[in-house]
């Protein structure tokens, strides 16, 4: 038996009717070998669909590993400020990088990319372009920047093939390449798919949906659930390498996600020595010990529509949610016109963190993350916990919606 086959939840109830017809749903049939039905498929990428992109994006990149006086800040023949390297070869930073460069130096970020952006008036116009003038200047700031800074401490660069700089890193940075974390997860996890894939050409983030996972639980319900993992990778220094076990109701074949099971994780941050055989076996050992809790956290969710406001408006709830949670304004707003939208039926928890995983679905890269999040943190509400904050919530002011909602008086 495969690791794979293992690590399948084998909780002895039927594959949802869901999955299998999509009730009323275009198209007809399952994907081949599994119980999944070919619309939901489509909907999903596979691994060699997120493995193609990443292979072509590592053939154009280089690490550069050297003391401080390898590189030197300079402005190029067409007026751009960049950092020349002693061969020769000039590279131009990203905003990231010069924020990095800016830490490392001990400079503003703020003020060095003031330097190349152009500013812009309220209405997003622009108020001029930066000249050479402010590319002298910048240069000028950096070189006195790195006076200070020993010039034999040792940086990793990390640069692409077409002269962008896409890291300023130290040294003791650990690189975990996207690409080798993505096929390890392949490896373990062969008949996983990818869902709500975001991230650039750094960063990877999203979601491994398990549709050997998806069974009806029986609830009079309109959709079946399942489990997946919630990853994330970057290397560039933005995030940590993370997996998370995470819960995923197959509504409108989307992939509904919600907030986290409580089990074991992987949060590395990229410091120090990685050796990638013990990492690989960290997360083969973390994903045995996640897939087991996935039936429990789908039944700890689906028992969240026992946990009614007693008489107390949705509004209400969500408002005191949001405001507990400091969730913006826009945030806030969302998060009600999806309860609106798709939930109002579920005057319950399970409507609430329903609706805080819907809304994080329409914010662009990983705005989503921080909702997910969420929906786990209600998710552990117990009776007492989810009792207090409906009282609260019964006497929130109704002259304060205007604070937590957008268009609201």
């Amino acid at each position: 038996m495969s690791d794979y086959e293992k690590l399948k939840m084998t909780a002895g109830k039927s594959e949802g009717d869901f999955v299998r017809t999509l009730q009323g749903q275009t198209g007809t049939g399952l994907e081949q070998g599994t119980h999944v039905h070919k619309d939901w498929y489509a909907k999903t990428k596979s691994y060699d669909e997120g493995m193609e992109k990443l292979a072509q994006e590592k053939s154009e990149r280089e690490d550069i590993l050297a003391p401080l006086s390898r590189m030197k800040p300079n402005i190029s023949s067409d007026g751009r400020f960049c950092f020349e390297h002693v061969d020769g070869r000039q590279f131009y930073p990203t905003n990231h990088a010069l924020n990095q460069f800016g830490v490392a130096t001990s400079t503003s970020t703020f003020f060095l990319n003031s330097l190349r952006e152009n500013p812009t008036k309220n209405n997003g116009e622009e108020k001029f372009k930066r000249d050479n003038q402010d590319a002298e200047t910048l240069l000028a700031v950096s070189e006195n920047a790195m006076r200070r800074v020993d010039s034999e401490k040792v940086f990793r660069w990390r640069t692409y093939t077409d002269g962008t700089m896409r890291a300023w890193l130290s040294e003791k940075y650990a690189p975990v390449d996207n690409m080798w974390y993505l096929d390890e997860l392949r490896k373990i996890l062969p008949g996983g798919r990818l869902s709500h894939w975001r991230g650039d050409a750094d960063t990877i983030f999203g979601n491994i949906l398990l549709p050997d996972t998806i069974i009806d639980y029986g609830q009079d319900d309109d959709s079946d659930y399942g489990g997946m993992l919630s990853i994330g990778n970057c290397e560039i220094g933005k995030r940590r390498i993370s997996q998370m076990p995470s819960l995923f109701r197959s509504i409108c074949m989307n992939g509904c996600i919600w907030g986290q099971v409580k089990g074991k994780n992987i949060s590395r941050v990229h410091r120090g020595t990685i050796v990638l055989e013990e990492l690989r076996l960290q997360i083969r050992e973390n994903i045995e010990a996640q897939l087991p809790l996935l039936p429990q956290g789908i039944e700890r969710m689906l028992g969240l529509r026992a946990m009614g406001t007693d008489g107390v408006r949705m509004k209400n709830v969500i408002a005191t949610v949001c405001k507990d949670n400091r969730l913006s304004k826009k945030e806030s707003t969302e998060v009600l016109a999806q309860w609106v939208e798709h939930e109002r039926n579920d005057r319950n928890l399970f409507g609430v963190v329903n609706s805080v995983t819907r809304a994080g679905q329409t914010f662009a890269n990983d705005g989503w993350v921080k909702f997910d999040e969420l929906g786990g943190k209600l998710l552990d509400l117990n009776e007492s916990r989810w009792t207090a904050l409906t009282k609260r919530a019964d006497s929130f002011d109704e002259k304060d919606f205007g604070k937590i909602f957008a268009g609201v008086e």
